[in-house]
């Protein structure tokens, strides 16, 4: 006879899921349609170089603009889940790398890309890596500012500069780095590197 387990309760005021204000505060500030929108009259008609370099800049302003907004409203509308990891990362001294910074990366792109969830392709105590399969800053990029451009992919700027900033505002030194494109293949991914690794 199996015996019986007896039903657990969580008290009302937990929740293990995001917040809906968490998620639609970020995509109203910082859809990827509207994004492109403010880059691409600033582009327009410039040679694809000067064109590139002017997205990268805008990328990286966004990528920072994007990821403190994330941290700061990720911060405000905590879960459970975070909630105990935070206990957990005190108590032990670890887990804070990667799993902290990495909640809110999957919160930046859950609100502003088509995805249900952030596949990780590695997840150590030096190293966090994740792809990009499904993008809508590039189709975007296609649409506002033609292939040249887009092909090019300066919106990998906004990636890198918010993944190097989720770890490094949680006290982490690291290096970012792209290690495949969309443009060249089927996914983007990015690796976040403890610098003493």
């Amino acid at each position: 006879m199996t015996p019986t387990r007896a039903r657990v309760a969580f008290p009302k005021d937990w929740t293990f899921d995001l917040a809906e204000d968490l998620i639609d505060g970020i995509r109203d500030e910082f859809d990827p349609d509207d994004a492109v929108g403010e880059l691409a009259p600033r582009v327009a008609g410039k040679p694809v170089d000067e064109a590139e370099e002017a997205a990268l800049q805008f990328f990286t302003d966004y990528g920072r603009r994007w990821m403190d907004r994330t941290l700061e409203l990720g911060e405000k509308y905590t879960d459970r889940a975070y909630e105990t990891l935070k206990k957990a990362a005190e108590r032990t001294g670890e887990l804070a790398f990667p799993f902290i910074p990495e909640r809110f990366i999957e919160i930046a792109y859950l609100a502003t890309q088509p995805i249900y969830s952030l596949p990780i392709a590695e997840n150590t105590v030096n190293t966090f890596s994740y792809k990009m399969v499904f993008c809508d800053t590039i189709t975007a990029l296609r649409e506002q500012c033609g292939d040249e451009l887009a092909d090019r992919l300066p919106c990998r700027a906004g990636c890198l500069t918010a993944a190097g900033r989720a770890f490094t505002s949680k006290g982490f030194d690291v290096v970012v780095s792209q290690d495949s494109r969309l443009s060249d293949g089927e996914f983007c991914q990015f690796t976040v590197r403890r610098k003493h690794a």
